[in-house]
């Protein structure tokens, strides 16, 4: 009799083993994408998010289950530092808890969360994150790629494994400043003038660029006139680069001018082509 209750009782703590770990769960998430502008002077936020889906198999089993994920740096980190990869070239970005990129989710910091389960069967929740992308970076444009492991545990001691993935996209971009007016000081049948001035391209770190007058001669007031740019390609550094528009007018022109003194104004453009 005694040895028949011993067994009793081992059988129904196997039962109620058994009965919990019916409760089955795990993490998924499809990452983050997004199109990051290195001429822009803000932080680049993408909100997304990941979600938990449990399984509940039997009526005796508990109700809700509560979570907490954690995430690592990422295949291409340095030190506590995310970095998306394209080649030898990296973007840097990191993953947090809020929308102002404050609290990093990384280290032993969790998002926690708790999945419902009134009744038998399948029950997801969800848990926003934001991927976050430092202003001033200068990276080659394309596509920069990382992969992120989650790692859930839940039921005190149960644990869920998966990655998601980070996709940043650095287009091909220029911008330029305009240059100021190109004065020439002539006196009428007067030495040469060649006045200068300088304007400014940014372009995409090694993104190769060209420039070109719409015109490079004309006559202004009679007085002929020739323009040159200082250099007619570049490549890009994703810093500011200053180039210039150089102006001759050559000595011993008369011009047409009737009276002492005569001002024309004539437009012509530059054009940045990548």
């Amino acid at each position: 009799m005694r040895l028949w209750s011993a067994c009793l009782i081992a059988l129904l703590a196997i039962a109620s083993q058994s009965a919990f770990a019916l409760i089955n769960c795990g993490v998924s998430s499809s990452g983050f994408a997004t199109a990051f502008d290195p001429n822009s002077a803000v932080t680049n936020t993408t909100q997304t998010f990941f979600t938990v889906t449990c399984t509940r198999s039997a009526s005796g089993d508990p109700t809700s289950i509560t979570y907490a994920v954690a995430v690592n740096n990422g295949n291409n980190a340095v030190g506590q530092n995310n970095r998306a990869a394209l080649g030898a070239n990296f973007v840097r970005y990191d993953v947090f808890k809020d929308s102002g990129c404050g609290t990093k989710w990384k280290g032993g910091t969790t998002i926690t969360g708790t999945v419902n389960m009134p009744t038998t069967g399948s029950f997801s929740a969800t848990s926003n994150f934001w991927g976050c992308v430092t202003a001033g970076q200068s990276p080659p444009a394309g596509t920069y790629i990382d992969s992120v492991l989650m790692t859930m545990t839940y039921n005190g001691t149960s644990t869920a494994a998966s990655s998601f993935s980070v996709s940043i996209t650095t287009p091909a971009t220029c911008s330029m400043t305009s240059p100021s007016n190109l004065v020439f000081n002539y006196v009428s049948f007067g030495t040469a003038k060649t006045p200068s001035v300088t304007f400014t391209v940014t372009c995409t770190l090694n993104l190769g660029y060209t420039m070109a007058l719409d015109a490079t001669t004309g006559t202004a007031l009679g007085l002929n006139y020739s323009l040159a740019l200082s250099t007619a390609s570049s490549t890009g550094t994703g810093a500011v680069q200053t180039h210039s528009v150089n102006g001759t007018m050559a000595a011993g022109q008369s011009g047409t001018c009737g009276t002492p003194t005569c001002t024309t104004t004539q437009v012509r453009s530059i054009t940045v082509t990548y």
